[in-house]
């Protein structure tokens, strides 16, 4: 699993292994950079297979869909900066930059010139199609084009980022799950894991010493 922890500067995750910490389709409210010490990790971005070797650093930009593909090599460590301000430097890396949305709400209304529609937490795809004046499949197929990922994950993602903000104060996982729309612990686990490739309760634990150390 991936193990994180936090400064003033940035929020780090660090992975080792033989397996790659293969993730679904997701994106960061923070600009990601993966740092590959050693063997290489490969990314799916907007359909373009990125391979990114030792000694090279991927910058993901907020916002951007993206995955990691089940593809490793023996002895593979990389590390992940998640930052807010970011400017880049001339440090070798390679550098792959896709808008992205910054919230679910602001999709639609870029997508459609519906600044005014209330997206739910669970979004209502058919009523979200018809405000927009498509069918259900125009407009999935439309914000899919567009954003790199259906209107249904787009949306679970944003919830979990919003989890994970949570998790950093430490609050109880309990809390978590109801406050950003899960039915329990276990379906937040669940999607948690997917996502960022370690369970909320580790998640959490992971800041806490990093906090504690920092003390």
């Amino acid at each position: 699993m991936w193990t994180y922890w936090r400064d003033d500067f940035a929020e780090y995750g660090a992975w080792s292994g033989d397996d790659t910490p293969v993730s679904g389709v997701h994106f960061h409210d923070e600009h990601q950079l993966t740092f590959v010490i050693s063997g290489c990790r490969f990314f799916r971005i907007g359909g373009e297979r990125i391979h990114v070797p030792a000694g090279s650093c991927l910058h993901i930009p907020a916002g951007c869909p993206h995955a990691s593909l089940s593809e490793v090599q023996s002895g593979t460590r990389c590390l992940n900066l998640y930052i807010s301000d970011l400017e880049l430097g001339a440090q070798p890396h390679v550098l792959t930059f896709r808008p992205g949305a910054d919230t679910y709400a602001s999709a639609i209304g870029t997508l459609f010139h519906a600044n005014d529609a209330i997206i739910p937490a669970e979004p209502n795809i058919a009523r979200l199609a018809k405000k927009a004046g498509l069918s259900r499949e125009a407009f999935t197929r439309k914000f899919t084009r567009q954003f790199g990922i259906p209107p249904h994950a787009h949306s679970v993602v944003t919830r979990l980022n919003d989890a994970r903000r949570q998790l950093r104060s430490g609050a109880a996982l309990a809390d978590v799950a109801a406050a950003c729309g899960f039915c329990d612990q276990t379906h937040l686990a669940r999607h948690f894991f997917r996502v960022f490739g370690t369970t909320p309760g580790a998640y959490r634990k992971s800041l806490g010493r990093s906090q504690t150390y920092e003390r």
